[in-house]
Order: structure tokens, then sequence, then C-alpha cells
């Protein structure tokens, strides 16, 4: 697969900006209370932090691989062995990520709106706009994340703002919930939840530029955490511990008690159509990357043919789990849990070591 398109640091931190703090609308809060209880918040800061400390370790040690990504770095350490199993790696991580929130995505719908509606019915919708974006290709799709964003990032200011009356400072308290351990030594698992910053070591080919890299990073994840605190703190705030750890969707949760006045009610109505577009941004982009990741590690000049077997694929998967409450818990306990290897360890090891063959490379060819 050949690529040509390139876009700049706002389309990337955009791309970016949706693909973590899409799972603040899904569980990623009552995730937090199961570990830290009333000090959740904490937790998503913890994991912020650390996730941003690794991401600059990563992009110094990235400095001598510009506009290559974390495959093409593969193939430069290991040929094209290496480069085959790197590949098929990222791509069964990327078919389960997909597969899990399909499902989340497709179930939050069926209990917003569409009660009587078979979920494969509905999952049905979201596949059809994976396929129809996979078709158009990224740049389309990069464009649209670039306008609605933005505007989202806006909206979910102003949900967070509405939820103010309704939050007590007495539900977060004590300020280390469940206790030290549990926020400093189980939270760290949860790093993996920015497992999504996989996609940044896929972009450098589309952004070309290190400082493009950096700042994407950066930036995009600085707005991520932020997205995911807030959320985190306004939920633990608003439904104390332990009934912060029941809820399966605790933004539609958090959506049913906004109110404003006696003739503005049920704003979760409204908010269904927002929730769609960002879930149908979200597993566009991973299915074309997917599909992107597929061609490139097997040399494919076309990736079109795969779109629909592709899907159906997804889709099959995503049907596995009996209900809602197995694919959470699979995603968030076991999925969750393993991600961070993939998606930190895993480049970490790699830069190294293809730093190190470099750099022995060079003083062998130097007089």
């Amino acid at each position: 697969m050949n690529n040509n398109i390139t876009f700049g640091s706002h389309e990337a931190i955009c791309l970016l900006i949706t693909m973590i703090s899409t799972k603040a609308i899904l569980n990623f809060p009552s995730t937090m209370a199961k570990i830290g209880g009333p000090a959740a918040w904490f937790v998503a800061i913890y994991v912020s932090v650390l996730a941003i400390i690794a991401f600059y370790i990563i992009s110094k040690l990235y400095s001598k691989f510009e506009g290559k990504d974390i495959i093409d770095i593969g193939e430069i350490l290991g040929g094209k062995t290496l480069k085959i199993l790197l590949g098929i790696l990222i791509i069964i991580f990327l078919t389960a990520l997909l597969s899990f929130y399909l499902r989340n995505f497709s179930e939050e719908m069926k209990t917003m709106g569409f009660a009587m509606s078979p979920i494969g019915f509905i999952m049905l919708f979201f596949v059809l706009g994976m396929v129809i974006s996979a078709y158009h290709g990224i740049e389309p799709l990069i464009r649209f994340q670039s306008i609605l964003v933005p505007i989202t990032v806006i909206s979910f200011t102003l949900f967070v703002i509405a939820l103010i009356p309704s939050m007590s400072i007495d539900s977060i308290m004590p300020i280390l919930g469940t206790g030290p351990y549990n926020i400093f030594v189980k939270g760290a698992l949860r790093i993996s939840d920015f497992a999504e910053i996989i996609f940044l070591f896929l972009l450098p080919p589309f952004i070309k530029k290190r400082d493009v890299f950096n700042k994407v990073g950066f930036t995009g994840l600085t707005i991520c955490s932020m997205v995911l605190v807030s959320l985190t703190f306004s939920f633990v705030s608003v439904y104390p511990y332990p009934v912060s750890t029941d809820d399966l969707l605790p933004a539609y949760e958090l959506a049913r008690i906004i109110k404003f006045g006696r003739f503005f009610e049920r704003a979760e109505s409204i908010l269904v159509i927002t929730w769609a577009t960002i879930g149908f941004m979200y597993l566009s982009t991973v299915f074309y990357f997917l599909l992107h990741v597929f061609g490139k590690t097997f040399d494919l000049y076309y990736y079109k043919p795969l779109i629909l077997p592709f899907a159906l694929v997804v889709m099959s998967i995503s049907l596995i789990p009996p209900r809602l409450m197995n694919s959470i818990l699979l995603e968030a306990e076991t999925f969750r849990n393993l991600a961070w290897l993939i998606a930190f360890v895993l480049p970490v090891l790699l830069l190294i070591i293809a730093r190190a063959a470099v750099s022995r490379k060079k003083r062998k060819t130097s007089p």
C-alpha cells in the first residue's frame, strides 16, 4: 500500500482525542471507581500522568526514525520476518479492540433508544458506516474528525458544567479512596486505557515530521486526560461509591439527571446523535487502520477487497459474548490488563533495540 496522504497536527490531534477519549462515554469512570472507590478521579489523574511520561520516553527514542511507523521500524530491525510478526500482533490487537467497541457502542445505542431492536440489527448500522468510510479512505475521515471533534469537546464541556449542581464533594472523600496500594499499584495497569496511543505510532508516514509527532502526542494526551479525569470526577461526585461501580454506561446515567427547568429534560435523548457520531468516528478509524496494517504487513497494494470480509469477521467476533456485561468484563479486565504490553512496552523495547542496531551499523560503516 502506497501512502501519499499527509495531514497536519490539528487533524492528528483530533484523531488521537477520538481514539483515547471515546472510552469516557463507555465504562472508564466505573472502572476507575472499582479500583479507587471515591478516589476514582485520582486514579484517572495518576494513569494519565503515567501515559504522558511513557510517551515522553517513547518520543525520545523515536527521534532517529522520523517518518517511520512502528512496522517500518520492525522491518529495519529484523527484515520481513519481524515486520510480519509485528504486523500480525498489531492486527490481533486492533481486531480485538474493534470487536469490543462495536459491541459496546451497539449495546449503548440499544439501551438509550432502541430497546426492542436486536443487537445485530443495530450493529449493522455501525458496520455499514465503517465499510463506507473504508471505501472512501482515511483522508475524508480525518477531515470529518477535524471538524466534529472540537464541537464534541465543547459539547462535552457543557455537559460537565450542567452536572455541577448535582455534584457533592463529600462523595469523593476520602482522598485516597480504597487505599494507596489499589491506586498506585493496581491503578498502574490501567495505563492500558491509553493503549490507543498505538495509533500515534502508526501515524508518522502520514505526518512526516518529528516535531509534529511530539506536538500531537503531548497535546492529544493532555486533552484526553482532561476529558477522562473530568468525567470520572463528575461521575463519582454524583454517584457515590459503591453505587458508582455498578453502572455499565456511566455517561448515559449522568445525562439522565440533567434538567434545565420544567421544559428541558431527558438530555440523553439529544445526546444519542452525538454519541452515535463518536462511535462512528472511533470504529471507522480503527477499521481503516486494521486494513492499513494488514495491507502494509503483507505488502498489498490495494486494501479495498479486504473491506467486506474484515467487516464480517469483526461483527461475528463482537457477537460472541452472550451479554453486554460479558463483553465489558472481557474488555476491561482481560484485554486492558494486557494491552499496555502492546501499546507501551513493545514500542519501547523495539525502539531501544533498533536504535542500538542503527548505531552499531553506523560504527561499522564509518571509516
